[in-house]
């Protein structure tokens, strides 16, 4: 009785050899943040450190003169920086 016991199904775990172990490391790494690619379309990051935002997609609709006065420098904004600080941890 004692033994049939022993050797059933659900006993055969105790039984099995050990699978590999997932010891922690030694070393901890960072988590990193992830880069919103929605505004990593429409934003770049200048040599100043500003965030220039302009004409970089969905203007096949626009009129020469359009697309030309678009290509002037537009920055962000104080409060849109601080923002697309978070959005754009690497740029």
């Amino acid at each position: 009785m004692f033994l049939s016991g022993l050797f059933s199904p659900l006993s055969r775990a105790a039984f099995a050899p050990a699978g590999p172990s997932r010891a922690f490391s030694a070393t901890a790494t960072a988590q990193l943040m992830k880069t919103h690619k929605g505004a990593a379309k429409r934003f770049k990051k200048t040599a100043s450190g500003l965030s220039q935002c302009g004409k970089q997609h969905l203007n096949t609709g626009f009129s020469a003169s359009r697309i030309n006065r678009l290509q002037k420098a537009t920055y962000a904004t104080k409060s849109q920086s601080k923002t697309l600080s978070r959005l754009l941890p690497y740029a």
